[in-house]
């Protein structure tokens, strides 16, 4: 932390400040300018209480961090590329995945006749929702409790790994009892208490981007599961809200950049969300891999005029092999494998 003085502080405020620095753990280096004096506070603030609390003080114009709130998930903590394995499938590292699915499961039906489809595309990954968080209370909810029957049916008989959401800590068990990777959704990116208990079950987590949450907050939302003991953390950009109603979300493309620079975690997209609409998915998904994402979520399914919920950005699961094809080129040149 930097310690800023306001020009008028005196000898005698700056060594008072010095003494509370050291009392709280800190070891203080005095710079003093022309015009003012700052401090620089060396430390772990991992271990030590926060500097902030200097703010206070009326001799001091503001406190400056100069470490990243988030710590364990920057490339100064762990150089090297994070390779997840969900199930038997690697990501990161030079692995790219392509993660599809329904949006949620509607049916048996419905989801073995995707998951055969995509399966013979050349999927390993299966995103299907037993529980569907929606805006509106009268919207479809997922099949809940009977969706996870259908998903382990999937597994055995298709030898997929199965990515689905967490809603509530209330639900963990029973999804982590099926799933290979837990998802947190948009609407769960910060609540941190379920962050906390899902890191405990030891699955890998998809995490993804709130729809108003900051890179900075997305990644100390990371932070959170792997202090508490989920190293294994894939982060998923899906657009964010802005003014721009061309799209559903706005994809931010940029995000994917930033994020592979200042984390080891593999980075994903998911262009379905960002599109809104099937005709955009495609574009969307190259632009996040020539970013440098490490795989692509998206929603497939095998009516998708018929689907229960976002029926207008689902692609066809038995075209997706078209899917796969388009996407090879732009994941070999990335130097990554499909």
């Amino acid at each position: 932390m930097i310690i800023v003085f306001k020009p008028q502080a005196t000898p005698a405020e700056v060594e008072d400040v010095k003494r509370h620095i050291v009392e709280l753990g800190y070891e203080p280096r005095v710079i003093t300018g022309v015009e003012r004096t700052v401090i620089g506070a060396v430390g772990d603030e991992l271990s030590h209480r926060s500097l902030e609390i200097l703010k206070s003080m009326p001799s001091v114009a503001d406190v400056l961090p100069i470490q990243k709130r988030y710590k364990l998930a920057t490339r100064d903590y762990h150089a090297a590329d994070t390779v997840v394995k969900i199930g038997n499938y690697a990501i990161g590292g030079g692995h790219f995945q392509v993660i599809a699915g329904p949006c949620s499961i509607e049916s048996f039906d419905q989801l073995r006749t995707s998951v055969r489809d995509l399966v013979a595309a050349g999927v390993r990954i299966i995103r299907g929702m037993a529980y569907k968080p929606r805006t509106s209370p009268y919207d479809f909810q997922g099949m809940g409790d009977e969706a996870l029957d259908y998903l382990v049916h999937i597994k055995r008989e298709f030898g997929v790994a199965v990515v689905t959401e967490v809603l509530g800590a209330h639900h963990l068990d029973k999804v982590a009892a099926v799933a290979d990777m837990l998802q947190i959704g948009a609407r769960n990116c910060q609540n941190y208490c379920l962050l906390e208990v899902t890191a405990r079950v030891g699955l890998p987590v998809l995490l993804k981007r709130g729809m108003a949450t900051s890179i900075e907050e997305w990644l100390s939302a990371a932070e959170y599961l792997i202090v508490n003991g989920c190293p294994n953390v894939v982060l998923c950009e899906r657009g964010i809200r802005t003014f721009e109603k061309a799209t559903r979300n706005t994809l931010d493309v940029g995000a994917v950049a930033v994020a592979k620079a200042e984390t080891h975690l593999p980075v994903v997209i998911d262009p379905s969300h960002a599109a809104g609409v099937q005709r955009l998915v495609l574009p969307l998904a190259k632009a996040g891999i020539a970013a440098g994402a490490d795989g692509v979520v998206i929603e497939a399914h095998p009516e998708p005029v018929n689907a229960l919920s976002d029926a207008a950005q689902q692609l066809d699961s038995k075209t997706f092999g078209d899917i796969m094809a388009a996407l090879r080129p732009y994941v070999e040149l990335g130097g990554k494998q499909l």
